[in-house]
């Protein structure tokens, strides 16, 4: 099984969070034409104001304002806008929208309550620069909102300055809170990332063979099931060949295993140029046994790519082991449509290859009825 990747993009939670904020945009406009409806009657929201002006003022402005810093927190995470950009967008239209609800009624009471959630919410994106900046914006803008509240205030009262320092107490108290949060996920993010590239790696292991790092017999069993299953239901053709190093014995014998293993690892080499990644998938199906399935090819074009392959093996000597050129034997046999299934496939290029062993070694047979 896969090994799934976390997924670290906050675009999903942006657009999570502008939901909720046209939720809260939606409960604020409803909360105010309630409480219209309800204290109105009795001359308790601002007598001296005609209907008209109240809702204008209180409901219909506040409601527009919101819905467009919205709208554009909305467009701006649709948009080729930096990652930052859009993440700090968040944060910061809460800031607006709790500046809306402190400007229009005029409350320090109010201001207390608003400003310390969009600290909180810098959390989600774990960045300490954004909770800084997150909260020096909330304080400017309740030293601003105070400023203004006392202007239309009539009495200021201890309670009224002693709100102010609450405020602010609060917003420093959202700032320590949220960096303790943050280095909190932090930590939780790279324990699962760790995790991850753990897993990964033993994945790997579990799919390649530990020396040339090629996939094993397992995994080649399963991409040549996978293979035919695609080639039947689109049609197409496919092939298969089995590759054999010729004498590989007695290089073990002559130079030792680990020239041996420099041997394998030359031909992995050489193999890879010839059978790029898409167009071929190469095992090391065992020993000094190799497959490999072309998963669009015709026999003869895995044909022409063996012979191309073999061509290399004699120009290019092993290095580490002074061989002057390596020599194999190779079977191929072809995918016909509802002829064939995995394990006979593989047994026809398995067949061709023992023929072409028999025929002398160094070449390639492609599968025929008479091989069997």
């Amino acid at each position: 099984m896969d090994v799934k990747k976390p997924n670290l993009s906050f675009e999903q939670w942006r657009e999570k969070i502008i939901q909720v904020f046209y939720l809260i945009i939606t409960l604020i406009f409803l909360v105010e034409v309630i409480v219209f409806l309800t204290f109105r009657p009795f001359g308790l929201l601002a007598e001296t104001m005609t209907d008209l002006n109240y809702i204008t003022k209180y409901i219909i402005i506040p409601t527009l304002i919101n819905i467009s810093l919205v709208y554009t927190c909305h467009k701006i995470n649709t948009k080729r806008f930096k990652e930052r950009i859009k993440n700090t967008a968040i944060p910061v239209t809460l800031s607006l929208l709790a500046t809306v609800i402190a400007h229009v009624h005029i409350q320090v009471d109010t201001i207390i309550t608003v400003f310390s959630m969009p600290v909180f919410l810098t959390v989600l994106f774990g960045k300490r620069r954004m909770t800084r900046m997150i909260t020096v914006l909330n304080g400017i803008l309740i030293l601003l909102l105070s400023i203004r509240a006392s202007f239309d205030l009539e009495t200021r009262t201890i309670f009224f300055y002693l709100n102010i320092v609450v405020a602010f107490t609060l917003l420093i108290t959202a700032y320590l809170i949220s960096n303790v949060l943050i280095a909190y996920n932090k930590a939780n993010s790279d324990f699962v990332n760790s995790s991850y590239e753990a897993q990964l790696s033993l994945t790997e292991q579990a799919k390649n063979d530990s020396l040339t790092g090629l996939f094993n017999q397992r995994t080649f069993h399963a991409l040549l099931k996978t293979t035919m299953e695609k080639a039947r239901k689109s049609k197409a053709t496919m092939s298969l060949a089995i590759i054999d190093l010729d004498d590989f014995k007695e290089i073990n014998d002559s130079f030792g295993h680990l020239a041996g293993d420099q041997v394998l690892l030359h031909f992995t080499d050489l193999m890879k140029e010839h059978c790029k990644e898409g167009d071929a998938f190469i095992s090391r199906y065992g020993g000094d046994e190799f497959a490999v399935i072309f998963p669009r090819a015709s026999r003869e074009l895995a044909y022409l790519r063996l012979e191309s392959l073999r061509k290399r093996c004699k120009q290019v000597p092993s290095e580490k082991t002074g061989i002057s050129s390596i020599s194999f034997s190779a079977g191929i046999a072809n995918y016909i449509e509802g002829e064939a299934n995995a394990t006979l496939l593989f047994h026809q290029a398995d067949s061709a290859l023992y023929q072409a062993k028999e025929n002398g070694k160094g070449q390639t047979i492609i599968y025929q009825q008479h091989c069997d």
